[in-house]
């Protein structure tokens, strides 16, 4: 959801928002989570793989005095593994893909007209490899109940140096000082679970709603030009890969095996992968005309677990 992004600064914005409440809801009660219960929403403390789907939309405020329009339909897929040291803090170690779609066909798109300057442009497509998210063990994360239904909110605000802005070949693509984003996440589950969620293992039925609001992606080369985009997608937890959209499977298929499964560790002294740093890595392959996302055999994760 996701440039030299050291996992401390995913660490503080995850552990801030971990504290926030959320607006009051009417006739709702209020409560709270711990990390460990928390981690049963998100994956399953035993160790398996979780892996959540989405579907959505990036809107566009437009730059300038443009109208807002959708520039693309979103889908993806997120593969993590949670893991506890010895005091209970927590770390998410996943790996993602989201495809950029054409927002009338919903067919995944290798190149974009750019509508504002009609060049055509690779789509780079979202492969993140490696995000770790850090939950400490004395995060609290709100959860509003009301009839049935709770919700724990998490809000991930981000600022820090874009890793793309000291460099004079990025000038088109990603000029601004600071990345600055946010992220919503509402996750949704019965509140029966929530009740119960001390003598669960993990809760398989959740539902989220998530939203980003962010810059321009690098790969859509606007130079520096006012406006953003608004991620909106509803995240589905599923069982198993099986269950994952053939649209997925079908990309997948293209040499991404990687992504097929999360970590096996907490991995250390590798730093987390973004739009951003991707597309700072692999520029040479961009301005080849290269399709994305690159092939990215299972075999690169060898060695990530070595201590």
């Amino acid at each position: 959801m996701a440039g030299n992004i050291k996992n401390i600064i995913t660490s503080s914005a995850v552990a801030l928002a971990a504290t926030l409440s959320v607006g009051e809801m009417a006739n709702a009660d209020s409560t709270s989570l711990s990390a460990t219960d928390f981690i049963k929403v998100r994956c399953n403390p035993t160790g398996s793989p979780t892996f959540t789907h989405w579907h959505g939309t990036v809107t566009t405020s437009g730059p300038g005095g443009d109208n807002p329009q959708v520039l693309f339909k979103i889908s993806g897929f997120n593969v993590a593994r949670c893991y506890a040291d010895d005091a209970q803090n927590w770390t998410v170690a996943s790996r993602e893909l989201s495809f950029f779609l054409d927002p009338v066909s919903g067919d995944v798109l290798n190149s974009w007209i750019q509508p504002w300057s009609q060049e055509s442009l690779p789509v780079v497509h979202i492969a993140n490899a490696l995000v770790q998210q850090k939950i400490p063990a004395v995060a609290r994360i709100p959860v509003e109940s009301l009839g049935d239904t709770s919700i724990a909110r998490v809000d991930v605000p981000l600022n820090y140096p874009n890793p793309l802005a000291s460099d004079a070949r990025f000038a088109d693509y990603s000029p601004e000082p600071f990345y600055k984003a946010h992220e919503s996440f509402s996750y949704i589950f019965s509140k029966m679970d929530f009740e119960n969620i001390a003598q669960l293992n993990s809760v398989e039925n959740v539902q989220v709603s998530w939203t980003r609001v962010s810059p321009w992606l690098p790969w859509m080369k606007m130079k520096g030009a006012p406006g953003y985009l608004v991620f909106n997608a509803i995240v589905q937890r599923v069982g198993s890969f099986s269950e994952l959209p053939t649209l997925i499977k079908d990309q997948i298929g293209q040499g991404l095996d990687l992504f097929l499964d999360a970590p096996h560790c907490v991995v250390a002294g590798k730093a987390n992968v973004s739009s951003w740093t991707y597309f700072k890595k692999n520029i040479d392959a961009y301005l080849n005309g290269s399709r994305f996302p690159l092939a990215a055999p299972a075999n690169l994760s060898l060695g990530e677990c070595a201590q």
